[in-house]
C-alpha cells in the first residue's frame, strides 16, 4: 500500500489544526470576507499553509484555498476558494477558519480530550489529576484538581509542564508549585 502525498492527507480528528478565527460578514461585493481572529489566530493564519473551514452544523471540514485579500493585521479580510461575489463569500459567514500545514506541523501540540484525566506530578510526587484544559491568552492552562481538593492552574508551556500519554501524566516542573 503507497502512502499517500503529503498534501493528499487530511487531519486526523482535528490534530494538527490551529484555529485561525470566525469568517464574519462579507466585506464589499467581491467575496472578501472579515476574519474574527482567535487567540493567536494571527499567529496561525500567518504559519500555515493549508486552511480548512468547520461549517456550522454537522457537516465535515471541508479544505479551501485561501487568500489574504486586505485589512488589517488585527482585522484581516480573506477570500475563500471561488467566492467572487458577496453573495457567494456570505454562504462561509460563520465558519471556524482552521490551518495546518507549514510550520504549525513543527509545533508541540495536544488534543485536551487527551490531558484530561492524567496524573500530575511536581518532583515525583503525586499532586492530583488534570479536570480540565482552559484556553489562555497566551498559551492553554491546565487545571489540575489537587489531592487536597484544591485547584491549580498551570500555564501549559514546555518550560513547565512535560506530557507523558504513555506514562499517563504530567509532569510539572519542580519548585513551580
Amino acid at each position: 500500500m503507497t502512502q499517500p502525498a503529503e498534501d493528499d492527507r487530511q487531519p486526523q480528528e482535528g490534530r494538527g489544526l490551529w484555529p485561525c478565527g470566525i469568517l464574519g460578514a462579507p466585506h464589499g461585493l467581491d467575496g472578501r470576507l472579515h476574519l474574527r481572529l482567535s487567540p493567536d489566530g494571527s499567529i496561525y493564519f500567518a504559519a500555515g499553509t493549508r486552511f480548512y473551514v468547520s461549517a456550522r452544523g454537522d457537516q465535515p471540514l471541508q479544505e479551501v484555498e485561501l487568500e489574504r485579500a486586505g485589512g488589517s493585521d488585527r482585522r484581516p479580510l480573506v477570500r475563500v476558494g471561488s467566492a467572487r461575489t458577496r453573495e457567494a463569500a456570505a454562504l462561509w459567514t460563520g465558519g471556524l477558519l482552521l490551518a495546518a500545514g507549514g510550520e504549525l506541523d513543527e509545533w508541540p501540540q495536544h488534543v485536551c480530550g487527551d490531558l484530561i484525566g492524567l496524573r500530575a506530578l511536581s518532583g515525583g510526587a503525586d499532586i492530583g489529576t488534570v479536570t480540565d484544559v482552559l484556553q489562555g491568552v497566551a498559551q492553554d492552562i491546565l487545571l489540575i484538581t489537587a489531592v487536597d481538593g484544591a485547584e491549580i492552574m498551570v500555564p501549559l508551556v514546555d518550560e513547565l509542564v512535560t506530557v507523558d500519554l504513555e506514562a499517563g501524566a504530567v509532569s510539572i516542573r519542580e519548585g513551580l508549585l
